[in-house]
C-alpha cells in the first residue's frame, strides 16, 4: 500500500468519526428569554414568568407588533417550567440572552438556596445576570415594565439602569454570583438590589403630607421602590436593597441607606446630597455632590472582652447650591460646613450599622472578611463564627470630608434687599 493510499484511508477514517455540529440550531429556530420572574405557584410549586423577545421586521407597513411577549407557567421547578413552555411555543427557548432573574418578596423570605442552585449550574445562564428582589409579585413587575422612554426592550432598560448605578449611589448592582458568594462566605451575608411597581398617587400624597419639612430634607433619597413621588414614565422603580440573613430575606434598606452601604463597602462613586445648613432653623439647604476620595479603612480589634469595628471614610465634595447666600466657599465657614457634613455622615452610617446588628443580625458589609488574618486555616476562621458575634460588636465611624470644588463660583456675594 502506497503512502498516498494510507494517507487517504486515514483521512476517511478521521472524517467518519470526527465530531460534527450535530447540535447546531439556526437563529430563526430559537426563541430568547430576556427576563425570568419567580413567584409562589397556585396550582404547582412555582409560577415562572417569561418575557420573550419577539423578532421585528426590518421594514414594512401595517400595525407595529409588541417587542416582547409575556407568558406565565406553573411547574415544580424553574427548568420544568421552561420545558413546559416549549410545548406551546414554536421555537426552541433558550436563556443565553437572559438579562435578569426577578424573585418575589414571598419567595425570598422563604429562602433562595433552592432557586440559586439551578441558576449557578445552568450552562446557558451567566452568573453575571442580574438577580433582583421585587416588593410584591415578580409577574406583576414584569407586566408593568412597559411604556419605556428610551429603550425598546425592558431587559435593555434594566441593563442601562444597573450600569448607571454609579451616577446616583441609590441603586445597588447585584448579580447571581454576588449573591452566591455572600451565601457561601463565613464573613458576610448576601444582599440584592430591590425593585418594585409605582404606587397610586393617593398613597404617595398621603405619606408625603405626614412628613415635616425637616424630615423631607433628610429623606430626599430615603425611598423604597414604589414610594418615589412622581408622575409619568415607566411604572417600575429600581432603588434600595434587600437584606438577607443566610438565604432568607429579613428586611430592606432604602435609597439613602444604600448610599451609605456603598460608602462602607467601597462601591460608592458619587451622589448628590442635600443638607440643612449648620445651626439653621429655617431649613436653608446646601446641595453637595459627594465623591469617594479613596477606599475606606476598616479595622477589626478583638479581645476576650469585646470586638470593635473601626471605620474611616474619605470623601470629597463639590458645592452645587447654597440657598442662604452665605460664603461657605472658604475660611471658617468652609471648615464649619466640612465638620457639619462629616458628623452627619458618621451619624447616619453608625445608625445603619446598628440597624443591621439589632434588627437584622446580618453583616452585609463584609466586616467579617477583615478577620481572616486572625487565623492560620480556613476551618479556624469558620469555627470563629463571626456572624454570631457581629450583633454585639462596638462600632466607631470617622468621616474625613473635604470641599474640593465650589462649582463655577469661588465666592457667594451677599444679597441686599
Amino acid at each position: 500500500m502506497t503512502p498516498k493510499v494510507k494517507l487517504l484511508l486515514i483521512s476517511m477514517f478521521l472524517f467518519l468519526f470526527a465530531q460534527g455540529c450535530w447540535g447546531m440550531q439556526e437563529t430563526d429556530e430559537m426563541g430568547y428569554i430576556l427576563v425570568m420572574g419567580i413567584d409562589k405557584g397556585e396550582e404547582n410549586i412555582v409560577k415562572v414568568t417569561f418575557q420573550l423577545a419577539v423578532p421585528q421586521p426590518l421594514e414594512g407597513g401595517g400595525e407595529k407588533e409588541a417587542a416582547t411577549e409575556i407568558i406565565e407557567v406553573e411547574a415544580a421547578s424553574l427548568f420544568g417550567a421552561q420545558q413546559l413552555l416549549n410545548t406551546f411555543v414554536s421555537k426552541h427557548l433558550t436563556l443565553i440572552h437572559n438579562t435578569a432573574v426577578i424573585v418575589s418578596e414571598e419567595i425570598a423570605r422563604e429562602g433562595l438556596s433552592k432557586y440559586i442552585n439551578p441558576l449557578v449550574r445552568s450552562r446557558e445562564l451567566r452568573r453575571t445576570n442580574f438577580l433582583l428582589v421585587v416588593k410584591g409579585k415578580a409577574g406583576e413587575f414584569i407586566e408593568q415594565n412597559k411604556g419605556l422612554v428610551f429603550e425598546k426592550y425592558p431587559s435593555r432598560q434594566l441593563d442601562i439602569l444597573m450600569a448607571s448605578a454609579d451616577l446616583t449611589g441609590i441603586i445597588l448592582e447585584s448579580d447571581i454570583h454576588m449573591f452566591y458568594q455572600g451565601l457561601k462566605s463565613p464573613g458576610q451575608q448576601p444582599t440584592l438590589a430591590l425593585v418594585g411597581v409605582q404606587r397610586s398617587k393617593e398613597e404617595q400624597d398621603k405619606e408625603a403630607s405626614s412628613r415635616s419639612n425637616e424630615e423631607k430634607i433628610k429623606a430626599e433619597a430615603a425611598y423604597l421602590p414604589g414610594e418615589i413621588p412622581r408622575k409619568g414614565g415607566n411604572k417600575i422603580d429600581l432603588i434600595g436593597q434587600a437584606v438577607f440573613k443566610d438565604d432568607q430575606l429579613v428586611g430592606f434598606l432604602n435609597g439613602e441607606e444604600t448610599r451609605y452601604y456603598k460608602m462602607l463597602t467601597g462601591k460608592f462613586k458619587k451622589s448628590i446630597f442635600s443638607f440643612s445648613e449648620p445651626e439653621e432653623a429655617d431649613n436653608d439647604l446646601i446641595v453637595m455632590e459627594i465623591k469617594k476620595a479613596c477606599h475606606p479603612e476598616i479595622k477589626i480589634r478583638a479581645d476576650d472582652f469585646k470586638t470593635v469595628i473601626e471605620v474611616n471614610l474619605f470623601l470629597d465634595g463639590e458645592i452645587m447650591s447654597i440657598q442662604s447666600g452665605k460664603n461657605y466657599e472658604k475660611g471658617t465657614l468652609e471648615k464649619e460646613l466640612e465638620k457639619h457634613i462629616s458628623n452627619l455622615i458618621s451619624q447616619e452610617i453608625t445608625q445603619l450599622i446598628k440597624k443591621t446588628q439589632e434588627e437584622y443580625a446580618s453583616d452585609i458589609f463584609g466586616f467579617g472578611e477583615y478577620t481572616r488574618g486572625f487565623f492560620w486555616t480556613w476551618q479556624d476562621w469558620v469555627d470563629y463564627a463571626w456572624l454570631e458575634k457581629y450583633p454585639f460588636c462596638e462600632v466607631k465611624v470617622q468621616t474625613y470630608f473635604d470641599i474640593r470644588r465650589t462649582g463655577m463660583m469661588s465666592k457667594t456675594a451677599s444679597t441686599h434687599f
